[in-house]
């Protein structure tokens, strides 16, 4: 009975509604809508042929009406063919507003049953598009780390066994280990972190994040390192000499670990959910490790201006083997800063809602953010001229010992005869 009582009460509602639509606006007709269940719209629709009738015996005009899908038509003449925009969300599925949605006011003064949504419907296919967008950003992410990872170890391997010990490429040295310890972590949390340990949030997945984000800010925090020698070199002309390792030990791997102390207390007490991944509205605990990379940053840009300034002056007309060594790291400082810098800007950068805009911003982002690592190692080892110089040093070696290992072995094999001198005559002979 009372179910009944309410559907008399939305009819006799929509019916009143629909006889004053006539000077109706869709922004004051939106806002009655909204208080009305879907029920109440469909059935609005299904009469509203009935309703309009009676309305238009003034004029033929067709009134302002909702249709079924949400979409507000506003009063229009006859035979007027009436475009509006396509529904941002219908049933939870998004839609791009920049096409459209048609549907005729017929020649007596009322709308086509139906609109023509056929342009709309390509759009059902946003959010599988997005999901494919993902997954193919996931497989550049993996290939990337992939890749920075071997090339990294390489690297690390290279400046291990080569016995390069100057301080310059100690600094390389300890930020390369600091990109495998951070590639290292990023291949555990992406295969031990899912929704249901995010949801469970237990102590080992809040450890991981919080050792993968310390990794993260050793990175920068070693690529100040290597921003601090530069400037100390170039620009305020002390000698490297009185600069020690344990300032960058200092610097690399000690500063960063309060910071992260700090931000793990933070989420301990205003944001312990889903392993630490994430940040809540009007919770800004991650800026705790976030702001000094980005003040990192910012010093580390402020160098590399002071660095290039000089280079332009005072160090162009010198040709020391030094000052090659110098112009050449900061090359290699002034292509993967930026890479480090961009990579991490983007975070703060919101691509909007526009669907290409977003594509594009995955793309970039899982890109330069997965080859990171292989970028570091090129620039900083495989190109760099001292670690080329030993390697060719070291193959020369093993050629010469080789060829002569080689040599002896032939000469070994060769038989004894009386027309043929023996290896040991030939020694006796030279020995005498």
């Amino acid at each position: 009975m009372r179910c009944g009582l309410s559907l008399q009460v939305s009819t006799l509602l929509l019916v009143c509604i629909s006889r004053a639509a006539a000077g109706t606006t869709c922004e004051a007709l939106l806002m009655v809508s909204e208080n009305l269940t879907q029920f109440s719209i469909t059935f609005w629709n299904q009469s509203e042929s009935n309703i309009t009738n009676v309305s238009n015996n003034s004029g033929l005009f067709c009134n302002t009406s909702i249709d079924g899908i949400g979409t507000c038509w506003p009063q229009s003449q006859a035979g007027q063919m009436v475009s509006r925009p396509c529904p941002e969300f219908v049933y939870g599925v998004r839609y791009n507003t920049t096409n459209n949605v048609y549907r005729k006011c017929q020649d007596n003064g009322t709308w086509a049953l139906k609109g023509n949504y056929s342009q709309c419907q390509e759009i059902l296919n946003t959010q599988r598009k997005s999901k494919l967008h993902y997954r193919i950003a996931v497989i550049i992410n993996y290939l990337g780390h992939c890749l920075s990872l071997l090339a990294l170890l390489l690297a690390f391997v290279l400046f291990l066994s080569l016995s390069i010990r100057c301080l310059r490429n100690i600094i390389h040295w300890n930020l390369i280990s600091a990109f495998i310890l951070r590639n290292g972590t990023w291949f555990i949390v992406q295969l031990t972190m899912n929704p249901d340990v995010h949801e469970s949030n237990v102590v080992w997945c809040r450890l991981v994040t919080a050792v993968y984000n310390y990794f993260h800010v050793t990175n920068f925090f070693w690529m100040f390192g290597e921003g601090c020698y530069l400037h100390t070199a170039i620009v305020l002309t002390y000698s490297t000499d009185k600069l020690r390792k344990w300032m960058f030990i200092c610097i690399g791997w000690c500063i960063p670990f309060p910071i992260i102390v700090a931000w793990t207390i933070g989420k301990l007490y205003y944001d312990n959910e889903k392993c630490w991944f994430g940040k809540r509205a009007g919770i800004y605990t991650d800026y705790i490790y976030q702001g000094p990379m980005i003040l990192v940053l910012v010093i580390n840009f402020i160098f590399l201006f002071n660095i290039v300034r000089i280079l332009m002056t005072k160090l162009r007309a010198s040709t020391t083997s030094e000052t090659i060594q110098y112009r050449k790291a900061v090359k290699a400082t002034l292509v993967l800063l930026p890479l480090l810098g961009i990579t991490y800007m983007l975070f703060f950068v919101n691509p909007g809602e526009d669907e290409i805009s977003q594509i594009v911003f995955i793309y970039f982002n899982s890109f330069l953010e997965s080859f990171q690592g292989f970028f570091v190692s090129v620039f900083y080892c495989f190109l760099n001229s001292e670690v080329k110089s030993a390697v060719r040093k070291r193959l020369h070696r093993w050629q010469d010992k080789h060829s002569i290992r080689t040599r002896v072995a032939r000469a070994m094999s060769i038989p004894t005869s009386p027309s043929r001198l023996s290896f040991h005559s030939i020694k006796q002979s030279t020995s005498v």
